[in-house]
C-alpha cells in the first residue's frame, strides 16, 4: 500500500513538472520533448545521488515511487503507447491521409526498412559488431517523433499535406519498427536464421492481422458509443477500446498491437463524427488530448530517467558508433525522400514536395521516447548477451539525445536558411497593401469624427505597384478565398446546416485547393478544381463493390455526399465570386481580382455541370436533397432573425429560448438525410431501355449491378473513332448522333451503341456525340462477357441487332461504333 502511495506522489510531481515546462519551452522556442528529456536525465542522476546519500523525507519517497512506477521498460509500451497512438489516429484528417497514403506508406514502412538495412550495414562495417545486432539497433532507431517538424510546418504555413505526411509516418512506422524489433530479438535469442521469406511473411501477417482486429473492434465500438449517452461514458469506453486493441492483438492473437490501435483510432475518426453528436465528439477529442499530454510527459521523463543509468557506461568507442548511426539513419532518410519519393511523384501517386520541405523532413526526423523504450527493453532482456544489450542501449540512447539536442534546436536555423520563417514576396505585398488600405480608411473615419472633409483615395493605393506580378497576386487572392471558404463551412456547421461528415469532406477539399495554390499557383488550383469534380478513389471502390457484390450502402453514401457537396459548392461560389470582385480585388488589384472571378466562374460552371449530370441520373433523390437544403437554409435565416431580435432587446431570453427550441426540433427532423434507393433508381433507368423492358425484377437487379450510369452534356464526344472498344452504351434518356462513314445517324431513348466493337474485338468505327444532355448506361467489356454468360437471351438480342447493323443496307449501318 505504501508503494502505491509513493507511486501516486511520483506521478503527481512528474505531471506538475511536465506542465511547468510548457511555458518554458515556448519561451526558449524549443520542443517540449527536449526539456522533458533534460529533466528526466537530471532526475535519474539525482535519484542515484539521493539513494546513495541516504536522504529521507518526501523527496526520497517520491524517487522511490518513481522507481516503483518505472518497474520495467516493457511496462512503458503497454501503459503509455496505446494512448499516444490512439490520440494521433483520432485527430488526423483521415480523408487527407487517404490522399497521401502512397507517400505515408513509403515513409512509414519502406523508409523504416531502408533505415534498418543502412544502420545495420554501416555500423557493422564501422564497429565490427554482429550484423543482426546492428540490424536490431537499426530497428530501434528507425522510429520518429514528428511533433517538432509538425510544429514548424504549421508555423511557416506549409501545405497541410506535409503535416499529414509527418503525422501519417509516425502512426505506422512505430508498427513497422516494433515488428522488425521483435523478429530480430528472436533471431538473436535462438541463434537461428529463418528462411529468407519468413520475416517478411511474419511482418505481413502481423500487420494485416492488426488491421483486421483494429477495424472490427472499432466498428463494434461505433455501434455501442451512441447508445452510451453521457460524454464521460463515451470517453471511458474508447479508453477501453485502445487498450483492448493493443493487449488482445499483442498478447493473445500475436499480431501487431500498434497497428490494431492505430486502425481502431482511424476507424473511429472516420465513423465517429457521423454517429456521435458534435458536443460528444468534441468532448471525446478533448479527453484524448489530455490523456496524450499525460502519457507523453510521463513516458519521456520516466524513460529518460532509466536512460541516465545507460549514459554512465559511455566509452569513446561509442562516439564512433554514434557517428556511424547518424550517417546511416539520416542518409537512408535522405535516400527515401530525395530518391524514392520523386519516383512516386513521377507516377502521379503523390504531389511534388519542395526541396526545402524534404530537407526539413530529413533533419526533423527526431527520435523520441519509443526509441528509448525499445532500447531499454532490449537492455533488460536477460536472454541477450550483456555486451549486446550494452551496445544497443548506449548507441540508441546517444542517438536520441543527438536528435533532441542537435537536430531540434537547429531545425529553426535550417528554416531560416531556406527563408521559410519570413514572409514571401506575395505575403509581404499583401501585408503592405492591407496596411495602406486600413490606414487610409482609418484616416477618413477620423477626419469624419473631427468634422473635416474626408481625404480622397490615395492614387498609390488604387492598384498594387509593379513589385509583384499578376500571377503572384492571383495566388495571394486564391489563398484568401480558400481561407474564406473554410470559414463559411465552419459557420454553416456551427448553425447545424452541415453535418460533421459533410464539413469534414468540404474542409478537406479546401485544404487540397490551398495546397495546390501553394504548390503551383492558379494553374494548379484549376487542375485541383477539375479533379474535385471527378469521382475519387472512395467513390470508385464503392461503385466496384456495388457492381461486383450488390453492396449498395457505400455507393449510396458516396452519391449522397456528392449531391450535398455539390449543392453547398453551388450556394457558396456566388459569395466567393463577390468576394473576388470586392474585398479580394481591393487587396490583390483589379487585374488579379478579375482573373480570380473568372476562376470562380469556371468552378461554378463545373459544379453546375456535375450537379446536372447527377440530377439527371437520380432525379427524385436530387429533388429531395434540394428541398432539404432549402429548408435548412430557411431555418438558418430564421434563427439569425431570432438572434437579431434578442440582441435588439425586442424579445426576452425566455422567448428566444422557446423559439430556438422549436427551431431545434425542425432542425433535428432534417438531420437525417433522405435515403438514396439506388436499386429503384437504377431499375427506373433500365426500364427505359427497350431491350430490358420485358425482364423480371431479378433480371433487372442482376443487370443493374453490371451497368454504370453515365451522364453527358450536349456536344460531348462519348466514343471516338479508332479508340479501343472497352464498353457499350444503352440510352436511358436523351439522344446521340453517330458520325459514321455513311452520314449522321441519330439514336434515341431505348437504343444502344458500341456493341460491334465488343463483339468483333475491333477498334471503334465511328464517333458518337451527345445531341443534348443524355443519360446512358455503360456496360464494360468484362461485364459484357458476364452478361452474355448469365443472360443468353439478352446477349442474343444484342447480337441480332449488331448483325442487322452490320449489313450495308440496314438502317443505322455503322451506328454501332
Amino acid at each position: 500500500m505504501v508503494e502505491v502511495v509513493f507511486a501516486v506522489l511520483a506521478v503527481v510531481l512528474v505531471l506538475a513538472l511536465v506542465s511547468v515546462l510548457v511555458p518554458v519551452a515556448e519561451r526558449l522556442r524549443l520542443p517540449h520533448t527536449v526539456l522533458l528529456a533534460v529533466c528526466g536525465i537530471a532526475l535519474g542522476f539525482f535519484a542515484s545521488a539521493v539513494t546513495g546519500a541516504g536522504v529521507g523525507g518526501i523527496v526520497a519517497d517520491a524517487f522511490q515511487g518513481l522507481r516503483h512506477l518505472g518497474g520495467g521498460a516493457t511496462v512503458f509500451l503497454s501503459i503509455f503507447l496505446p494512448p499516444l497512438l490512439f490520440t494521433a489516429g483520432l485527430t488526423i484528417d483521415v480523408r487527407r491521409l487517404l490522399d497521401e497514403v502512397s507517400a505515408v506508406l513509403l515513409l512509414a514502412i519502406v523508409a523504416v526498412l531502408v533505415c534498418i538495412g543502412a544502420v545495420g550495414a554501416i555500423v557493422n562495417q564501422a564497429m565490427g559488431a554482429g550484423l543482426i545486432v546492428c540490424l536490431l539497433l537499426g530497428a530501434i532507431v528507425s522510429t520518429t517523433d514528428p511533433a517538432a517538424v509538425i510544429g514548424v510546418f504549421r508555423d511557416v504555413g506549409a501545405p497541410k499535406r506535409l503535416t499529414i505526411l509527418a503525422e501519417g509516418e509516425s502512426l505506422f512506422n512505430d508498427a513497422a519498427a516494433i515488428a522488425a524489433f521483435g523478429i530480430l530479438i528472436e533471431i538473436l535469442v535462438w541463434q537461428t536464421m529463418p528462411d529468407a521469406a519468413a520475416p517478411g511473411l511474419k511482418f505481413l501477417r502481423e500487420f494485416a492481422g492488426g488491421i483486421v482486429v483494429g477495424f472490427v473492434l472499432a466498428r463494434a465500438a461505433v455501434f455501442v458509443l451512441p447508445r452510451l449517452g453521457a460524454d464521460a461514458a463515451i470517453a471511458s469506453f474508447t479508453v477501453g477500446l485502445a487498450y483492448v486493441s493493443y493487449i488482445l492483438s499483442d498478447r493473445y492473437l500475436h499480431v501487431s498491437g500498434v497497428v490494431a490501435v492505430v486502425v481502431a483510432a482511424l476507424t473511429l475518426a472516420g465513423y465517429g463524427p457521423t454517429h456521435l453528436s458534435p458536443g460528444s465528439w468534441t468532448a471525446l477529442k478533448r479527453t484524448w488530448h489530455q490523456l496524450e499530454f499525460w502519457a507523453n510527459g510521463l513516458i519521456f521523463v520516466l524513460a529518460s530517467m532509466l536512460a541516465a543509468e545507460v549514459l554512465t557506461r559511455i566509452q569513446w568507442i561509442h562516439l564512433a558508433g554514434l557517428g556511424a548511426v547518424i550517417v546511416a539513419a539520416f542518409g537512408s532518410r535522405a535516400l527515401v525522400l530525395f530518391g524514392l519519393l520523386p519516383a512516386l511523384v513521377g507516377a502521379r501517386l503523390v504531389a511534388p514536395v519542395a526541396t526545402s520541405y524534404k530537407t526539413i523532413l530529413v533533419w526533423g526526423g527526431l527520435r523520441g521516447a519509443v526509441t528509448v523504450v525499445l532500447a531499454l527493453v532490449a537492455a533488460g532482456d536477460s536472454r541477450l548477451a550483456p555486451e549486446v544489450t550494452e551496445f544497443v542501449a548506449v548507441l540508441a540512447t546517444l542517438f536520441v539525445l543527438f536528435t533532441l539536442f542537435v537536430n531540434a534546436p537547429t531545425l529553426r536555423l535550417l528554416i531560416g536558411a531556406f527563408g521559410l520563417n519570413r514572409l514571401s514576396a506575395t505575403q509581404q505585398a499583401v501585408r503592405d497593401r492591407v496596411l495602406g488600405l486600413s490606414r487610409e480608411r482609418v484616416a477618413r473615419d477620423v477626419a469624419t469624427l473631427r468634422g473635416a472633409p474626408p481625404a480622397a483615395e490615395t492614387a498609390a493605393l488604387a492598384e498594387p505597384g509593379p513589385v509583384l506580378d499578376v500571377a503572384k497576386r492571383v495566388e495571394a487572392g486564391l489563398l484568401t478565398l480558400c481561407e474564406r471558404e473554410r470559414h463559411i463551412y465552419l459557420d454553416l456547421f456551427a448553425h447545424r446546416t452541415l453535418s460533421r461528415r459533410l464539413v469534414a469532406i468540404l474542409t478537406a477539399g479546401v485544404d487540397r485547393l490551398s495546397d495546390a495554390v501553394k504548390t503551383g499557383g492558379a494553374p494548379a488550383y484549376r487542375e485541383a478544381v477539375h479533379l474535385q469534380s471527378r469521382p475519387d478513389l472512395r467513390f470508385r471502390i464503392a461503385a466496384w463493390l456495388y457492381r461486383r457484390f450488390g453492396w449498395e450502402e457505400p455507393l449510396a453514401d458516396e452519391l449522397a455526399d456528392r449531391f450535398e457537396a455539390l449543392m453547398v459548392w453551388q450556394s457558396i461560389l456566388d459569395e466567393l465570386k463577390r468576394a473576388a470582385r470586392e474585398p479580394v480585388r481591393a487587396v490583390a488589384g483589379r487585374e488579379a481580382g478579375d482573373a480570380i472571378s473568372e476562376l470562380m466562374a469556371e468552378r461554378r460552371e463545373a459544379v453546375d455541370r456535375a450537379l446536372r449530370a447527377l440530377s439527371l441520373l437520380y432525379t427524385s433523390y436530387a429533388e429531395e436533397i434540394r428541398e432539404r437544403h432549402i429548408l435548412q437554409a430557411e431555418i438558418r435565416i430564421e434563427g439569425a432573425e431570432y438572434r437579431r431580435h434578442l440582441d435588439d432587446a425586442t424579445i426576452s431570453r425566455e422567448v428566444y429560448e422557446s423559439l430556438e427550441q422549436a427551431l431545434a426540433e425542425r432542425r433535428a427532423a432534417l438531420d437525417r438525410r433522405p435515403s438514396l434507393r439506388l436499386g429503384s433508381e437504377l431499375a427506373a433507368m433500365i426500364s427505359r431501355v427497350s431491350l430490358f423492358s420485358g425482364c423480371d425484377g431479378r433480371t433487372v437487379s442482376a443487370v443493374g449491378r453490371l451497368l454504370r450510369p453515365v451522364a453527358v452534356e450536349a456536344g460531348e464526344r462519348i466514343v471516338a473513332k479508332g479508340d479501343p472498344a472497352d464498353a457499350m452504351f444503352f440510352i436511358a434518356a436523351g439522344r446521340v448522333v453517330v458520325h459514321a462513314d455513311v452520314g449522321r445517324i441519330p439514336l434515341g431513348e431505348g437504343e444502344f451503341f458500341g456493341e460491334m466493337g465488343l463483339l468483333s474485338d475491333r477498334p471503334r468505327n465511328a464517333d458518337v456525340v451527345a445531341d443534348g444532355t443524355c443519360h446512358l448506361l455503360a456496360l464494360d467489356k468484362a461485364d459484357f462477357r458476364r452478361l452474355s454468360a448469365r443472360q443468353p437471351s439478352i446477349s442474343a438480342a444484342i447480337a441480332r441487332v449488331a448483325a442487322a447493323r452490320g449489313e450495308p443496307a440496314a438502317p443505322g449501318a455503322g451506328g454501332s461504333a
